[in-house]
């Protein structure tokens, strides 16, 4: 089964290159929202461990798993399990927000859960669309 996550950052990804003799670089532009479908599909190269990855259902290459760690652990790309949880929080500030009568605090949050749901939409549309 694929693992989704989408990205929640802008970010540049170096697609390795496994050819022989030539020595080229494919650089990878991550936007916000883009959709990360890391499949089942491995493989073990003299460079490691990759999975062989879909982006928005267009580009499809092998990446490194401890590159797909490292831009989870970095915060540029989320599950839809850690997006609820974000929601989650989010939710829980404003309130917070709302009894302090911090107004700041409160339009930065409220912006930050607005982003964050319509990330959570775009990932659901996707499931849906999956089905």
């Amino acid at each position: 089964m694929s693992e989704l996550y989408i990205a929640i950052e802008q970010f540049e990804h170096q697609v390795d290159c496994f050819c022989p003799d030539a020595d080229h670089m494919n650089i990878l532009h991550f936007q916000k929202g883009d959709l990360i479908e890391v499949t089942p599909d491995r493989k073990y190269t003299f460079l490691g461990w990759y999975a062989l990855v879909v982006i928005n259902d267009q580009q499809v290459f092998y990446m490194a798993i401890e590159d797909i760690e490292r831009y989870f652990m970095g915060e540029c790309l989320s599950s839809q399990l850690d997006i609820d949880l974000k929601i989650n929080y989010l939710q829980y500030k404003i309130d917070q927000d709302l009894e302090a009568g911090d107004k700041d605090s409160f339009s930065e949050n409220s912006r930050k859960l607005s982003e964050t749901c319509s990330l959570k939409e775009e990932l659901e549309y996707y499931l849906a669309k999956a089905i």
